[in-house]
């Protein structure tokens, strides 16, 4: 298993471990008997399908908007580059110009 493979199955355990939890305080009020009841086992069955819909929707908007963040930065990546590139040209001139008043 490669390290993006375990990184994935890392984040899936700890998300999954996360709406166990807040399902798990949210839907279980009595500790009665030793059995899950029809209200609790209803309760934390839509409380997992919001979280799961809400994740999934989550992961549709990055899927859509990674691209478009990718690009950008990379435009200004693109443009810090080029002005330093232009920041040095100067610096050099202006070194070539100082070297030739100095002879």
């Amino acid at each position: 298993m490669d390290m993006y493979q375990l990184r994935n199955f890392k984040d899936f355990l700890l998300l999954y471990n996360q709406i166990s939890e807040t399902c798990f305080k949210r839907c279980a009020n009595t500790f009665l008997t030793r059995e899950i009841t029809a209200n609790e086992d209803l309760c934390i069955s839509n409380c997992a399908q919001k979280y799961i819909r809400a994740n999934h929707k989550i992961m549709e908007v990055f899927m859509e908007v990674q691209p478009i963040m990718v690009r950008k930065r990379m435009e200004e990546i693109s443009a810090t580059q080029a002005a330093l590139e232009a920041q040095a040209q100067d610096q050099q001139v202006q070194n070539q110009q100082v070297q030739q008043n100095s002879q």
